[in-house]
């Protein structure tokens, strides 16, 4: 395993440049999100400005090439995606290229959204449907690939673990798994206890892992909460959330994930500016810590 960012948490602490903040954090794998244009943030440049394009072979090189220099490798491509949007075939087009394009620059995985249109008004059986036909869809086109495409467990429909596991078993092609963010899982009111049991169903069908925490008070921590229950006020730093992550990077290594850990804190809004570095740069260091105690310990003798 080893430890990777998400764009955007570079941006929300304030850093202004993606080199310089991933040299400042002694971090190496990034996860870029991609634009219906096929643009990513520019290895050098701040949110939204400049970008580079993936669109094709060449640009996706070229793009891989200038992150590479940077010290960066880009392991994974984010998706907002909808599925039962009216013109699906342009999202199954953009799940297409996104993929295409991962294999250029050396991405281990494809995020998508599990969101989609229509997710409270359909029935689950009619959802799944949907949504496993266009990754059917989606992974034929790109068959002989080696890229994963993972669809994070994320909002309503995306939390769950019915409608996700139906979808697994309804998609088997091991291309295609979860992006397992145990924080969502807490996120959508399951107790701290159901959460590990979660991360455990699913950890075998895991392609990428996204990070972050809340800090509930110990009364509500084993309550079943609303969905989304003052996450404003309750999200915290990986490292002093009520999720144990040594725990869960236990549970992912049986389960024989090999991947990144990925931070999407959302907690750095509620430190001051000049703190918000340092509070990122403590949970790399953190993530580091559990990942480098899964290594074999020399034999001393």
């Amino acid at each position: 395993m080893y430890v990777g960012i998400r764009d955007v948490c570079l941006f929300q602490a304030g850093y202004d440049n993606v080199a310089e903040a991933m040299d400042e954090l002694e971090l190496g794998h990034i996860e870029l999100a991609v634009d219906r244009n096929m643009c990513i943030p520019a290895a050098e440049g701040s949110l939204g400005r400049p970008r580079l394009s993936i669109a094709d072979e060449l640009t996706a090189i070229d793009a891989s090439e200038v992150y590479a220099r940077q010290g960066m490798q880009i392991s994974g491509l984010l998706l907002a995606n909808n599925f039962n949007a009216q013109n699906q075939a342009a999202e199954i087009q953009w799940a297409r290229k996104a993929l295409e394009a991962a294999e250029i620059v050396g991405a281990d995985v494809v995020r998508i959204d599990a969101a989609m249109t229509g997710q409270k008004m359909l029935p689950a059986s009619r959802r799944v449907d949907i949504f496993a036909t266009a990754v059917e869809e989606v992974l034929e086109m790109t068959a002989g690939g080696m890229v994963a495409l993972a669809v994070e467990n994320h909002g309503l429909q995306g939390n769950d673990p019915q409608w996700l596991t139906s979808l697994l078993q309804r998609v088997r092609d091991e291309r295609f798994g979860l992006t397992l963010d145990a924080a969502n899982f807490y996120w959508a009111g399951y107790p701290l206890s159901r959460v590990y049991e979660l991360v455990e169903q699913f950890a075998p069908r895991t392609r990428h892992v996204h990070c972050k925490n809340i800090d509930y008070p110990l009364r509500y921590r084993e309550q079943r909460r609303p969905l989304g229950w003052k996450y404003g006020q309750y999200v915290a730093p990986i490292h002093q959330g009520n999720i144990d992550y040594s725990k869960i990077v236990q549970i992912l290594a049986e389960a024989g994930y090999q991947g990144g850990l990925h931070i999407e804190d959302e907690s750095l809004a509620k430190f001051a500016p000049a703190e918000r570095p340092r509070s990122l740069r403590r949970q790399v260091e953190h993530l580091a810590e559990l990942v480098a105690d899964l290594a074999p310990r020399p034999y001393i003798g």
